[in-house]
């Protein structure tokens, strides 16, 4: 109940069509009705020819006694009165109205029937469309709620959550909940309406024979309650499979180039067909729950029904019951046959929407650990410069930086150097507040960074990073990222300034060229110039760079080295260094050893020292002779 009145907390945003599609939803039960009750006089008064009505016609003290004998049963003598005298003046006024000839009767059955349907096509277009509008508007804005909340998650969260489970929350998850919403409630608003006025009809109609018909109405639910426990049961592990089957789509199409260099085609089919073999083990189990379903509602309503027939031809054999009055009720007892079957379906869905919503709220509800101060102030610039004092982190139990000290000066370029888990990376992930520091703090022009805007705060920084990252867009909006309005002019410097310019030009349509996914139809050094040529339209006043040029040839290398000199020009920069040849003009190269500096000076002060720089630097330059 908690997550289905938390799903209804979104509806509230549209009341209006809340109303409209619940007001059409009550007058199409209503119509449901009318159509229950029409089906007497058209049997009575329509189809059965004048003599043959004559037949059932009964005085008026026969009508008397057979209404106090099915409308008194039970009663006190006392009491038996009131209930015929209700009766008569109720009839009374009903044979004003329908006193006529035989054929004005019929016309106006007929005519009220044309009225009903009319009223119930109607109904129905407003309700359903109503309600869809309802449903798939508050599923959009839970899957935008649900992307934002990804989205402004800290590294942590994404580092310990595969991309398939993130869109499988977003997209299957999702379409899960839209399909019970959209479809699913409005069927249990209107269907339930219809039942209840079908319900009031057949107790209206013929007391004894609803109660007799009501007798089997548990045996009929009970199964349909015990297979939506089931149901749900066995969705929530298909939703996990299916997740499974993301993961492993999204890192196999990423990592294509490796697994074809390594022929491992075979290999990846052959994981991919078992994660869905699982997928489709779960997913029939599902089908045979609601396979199951509709057979044994039949057959029980089957039993229930040739019991009825029993009794009504008792009645009808003693002319206590007419066969209008038992074909009207049983019509009304079919009817409510439909309105069951898609509750019964509303059930099955709501229990698989419950499984998704279940996912996506334990999303949702995943705690931020990187919070923005209600009191957060904005940074302007770098003014004295960057700090590190003191500064301990870890990943849970593993601690990567202990008690880091550095000072940055305005304009300063500082390279990072040591082995694999020396926590470089960690330590420029730590400055924009990817993830939190465990103790002390960083500060920029002496303001704590857990103490600015985030938008502030990563908006003084640009980031070229070993793996680039471009989006399947145009040339222009990857360089102005973000910024669908810049001046091409700016657009043009930048790409210039990064060595960009010449191979853009080239392309087949320029600056509107499209780059596909990653950026796949450039070479690796035409993709580092476009990740520089953005951070130089930036322009921000620190520059976090991962060098990326070890994994490019030597004319690539040599133009994304000049670009990436034009952009460290006159900004305080943090160099992740890969290749030590060059950070040579660093004015400080730090080195990092099991999370501590262990050394700190320039490239010449550092060799001198002969220790753990120079170990790298030799190590390195003796694998380049090598080569």
């Amino acid at each position: 109940m908690k997550l289905l009145r938390r799903l209804y907390g979104y509806l509230a945003r549209y009341k209006a069509w809340a109303v409209l599609a619940f007001g059409s939803m009550l007058v199409f039960a209503a119509t449901q009705t009318m159509l229950m009750i029409l089906v007497r006089p058209l049997f009575d008064e329509v189809l059965t020819r004048p003599t043959a009505r004559a037949a059932v016609t009964r005085t008026d003290t026969e009508r008397q006694a057979v209404l106090d004998a099915v409308l008194n049963r039970d009663r006190p003598v006392g009491q038996r009165g009131a209930v015929i005298n209700a009766y008569d003046r109720a009839q009374a006024r009903w044979d004003a109205w329908w006193n006529g000839s035989p054929s004005k009767k019929a016309q106006r059955v007929l005519m009220a029937l044309f009225i009903v349907f009319m009223i119930r096509a109607f109904t129905s277009f407003f309700s359903e469309y109503a309600f869809q509008k309802v449903g798939l508007s508050t599923v959009r804005d839970l899957r935008n709620e649900l992307y934002e909340r990804i989205i402004q998650q800290s590294h942590r969260f994404f580092s310990e959550r595969s991309t398939g489970e993130m869109v499988s929350r977003v997209v299957s998850d999702a379409d899960a909940i839209q399909a019970a919403v959209s479809t699913r409630m409005g069927d249990l608003f209107q269907e339930s309406i219809t039942l209840l006025g079908l319900i009031g009809f057949i107790f209206i109609s013929n007391t004894e024979l609803a109660l007799i018909s009501m007798i089997a109405a548990p045996v009929i639910v009970l199964p349909v309650v015990q297979f939506g426990r089931r149901l749900r049961r066995t969705t929530h592990r298909s939703q996990e499979r299916m997740a499974d089957i993301a993961t492993l789509l999204e890192e196999t199409i990423r990592g294509v180039r490796i697994v074809k260099a390594f022929t491992m085609e075979n290999f990846e089919i052959g994981r991919f067909r078992e994660a869905t073999r699982k997928h489709l083990s779960w997913n029939l189990k599902a089908q045979r729950v609601q396979a199951l379903t509709s057979p044994v509602m039949e057959l029980l309503a089957g039993f229930c029904m040739l019991a009825l027939f029993s009794y009504a031809h008792r009645r009808i054999a003693n002319g206590t019951l007419t066969t209008g009055q038992f074909v009207s009720f049983l019509t009304a007892l079919a009817a409510m046959y439909a309105p069951l079957k898609k509750l019964n379906k509303v059930n099955l869905s709501v229990n698989t929407a419950l499984s998704a919503a279940a996912r996506v709220f334990g999303m949702l509800d995943i705690d931020n650990e990187v919070k923005e101060k209600p009191d957060a102030v904005v940074m302007r610039g770098v003014g004295a410069g960057v700090r590190y004092e003191h500064v301990s982190f870890a990943y849970g139990n593993e601690p990567v930086l202990r008690n880091v000290d550095l000072t940055i000066a305005p304009g300063e370029i500082v390279a990072l150097v040591g082995g694999s888990g020396a926590g470089k990376s960690t330590f420029v992930n730590l400055l924009p507040r990817f993830y939190d520091v465990n103790a002390g703090r960083i500060t920029i022009d002496g303001i704590d960074v857990r103490d600015a805007t985030l938008q502030s705060l990563r908006g003084l920084m640009g980031f070229v990073t070993q793996e680039v990252v471009l989006f399947n867009d145009t040339v222009r909006n990857n360089i102005a990222y973000g910024r669908a309005d810049a001046d091409e002019r700016l657009v043009i410097e930048a790409a210039k300034a990064a060595n960009a310019h010449d191979f853009i030009s080239a392309l087949p349509q320029g600056y509107d060229t499209q780059i596909g996914e990653s950026g796949v139809l450039l070479s690796g050094g035409q993709r580092q110039r476009l990740a520089i040529a953005r951070a130089l339209f930036k322009d921000p006043p620190i520059l976090v760079l991962d060098e990326a040029t070890s994994a490019l040839d030597t004319e690539s290398e040599r133009l994304v080295q000049q670009a990436l000199n034009n952009l460290m020009r006159g900004r305080t920069t943090l160099v992740i260094a890969h290749r030590l040849s060059t950070i040579r003009s660093a004015h400080k190269i730090v080195a990092l050893d099991k999370g501590q500096i262990v050394e700190m000076g320039t490239h010449e002060e550092l060799l001198a020292r002969r220790g753990v720089y120079r170990k790298l630097h030799d190590l390195q330059f003796a694998d380049e002779v090598a080569v």
